[in-house]
């Protein structure tokens, strides 16, 4: 009886370290991973907003660019990756500003901006497009700010439109540290990108007059190496405007590029289904083209 008492002892503690072991491993795993929020669902993805309260810092035009606003988790303490918003030729940050608290919602700290003039170029909208980013991590790094301690410097992303779009494609070729790249209806004198390697996922607007998807959104999507994670997304019917909010085409461009970046800024594989899995991006009544290098992982 002794015997059999102890065995079952043994027992008992073998398996409470089995538990143990794979408690810890998941934890690591886990701690590995920059997930932020609740597991997502459909409903969740499509949402208007995330589960995240959002808390806004206007951004004065000395900070070296034009100025902007920077949306936050304020309910969290993070730290999120970061997200540079520029506008499009003749825009400013009100252009792009819906998709501020929609990322920001969802556990992202986002800066829209206005470029020190409206009439510039892809390629000084991309310097101001980084300068963005670094403001914020800055920001970050600043005990008396609102987001102390709230960004991870190495998680950056970048998105744009029109110009911003085309700054937005030349910015990920020129910094690689930049983890994921998402241009809206994207317009550049250049359409040739074959040294990017950053995840981009492009957003075209089927009707687009000012930047025809045929010499602009379509051909920079070709010139990106196939070995690159990309996709190509274009709206039915939409046109150069299409992307601009996140609310739009029932809900479809904040749904998918929401995914899109916490997919590559946090790793959270949760939202693989979204990107490459059974209810990513499809043809139908709502988008008219889907491409793209998947499966990506």
């Amino acid at each position: 009886m002794r015997s059999l008492s102890r065995l079952k002892r043994l027992t008992l503690g073998r398996s409470s370290m089995r538990r143990l072991a794979i408690g810890f491993v998941l934890a690591l795993v886990l701690a590995a991973c920059d997930w932020r929020g609740p597991a997502p669902t459909e409903q969740s993805v499509a949402a208007a907003t995330g589960p995240f309260t959002v808390g806004t810092i206007a951004v004065p035009t000395s900070a070296g660019f034009g100025g902007g606003t920077i949306y936050y988790p304020s309910n969290n303490a993070g730290p999120f990756a970061v997200i540079s918003i520029a506008p499009g030729f003749l825009e400013d940050q009100t252009a792009i500003a819906g998709w501020g608290p929609r990322l920001a919602s969802n556990g992202f700290v986002v800066i829209t901006f206005n470029t020190t003039n409206n009439l510039i170029q892809p390629d000084q909208r991309s310097q101001e497009q980084r300068q963005a980013l670094t403001y914020v991590i800055n920001q970050s790094n600043n005990a008396s700010s609102p987001i102390a301690g709230k960004v991870d410097p190495n998680r950056k992303g970048v998105a744009g439109h029109s110009m911003g779009g085309g700054a937005t494609l030349i910015s990920a070729n020129a910094d690689p540290s930049i983890r994921a790249a998402m241009p809206l209806a994207p317009w550049n004198g250049s359409a040739n990108f074959p040294n990017l390697r950053v995840p981009t996922l492009i957003w075209a607007c089927q009707a687009d007059n000012i930047a025809p998807v045929a010499s602009h959104a379509s051909p920079m999507y070709n010139s990106i190496p196939a070995t690159t994670k990309k996709a190509y997304v274009s709206v039915a019917g939409g046109n150069h405007f299409c992307a601009n909010d996140p609310n739009g085409f029932s809900q479809n461009v904040g749904k998918y590029g929401v995914s899109f970046f916490k997919e590559f800024l946090d790793a959270d594989s949760r939202f693989d289904p979204w990107v490459c899995g059974a209810s990513r991006p499809r043809v139908g009544s709502v988008l008219n083209e889907v491409r793209s290098t998947c499966p990506f992982l």
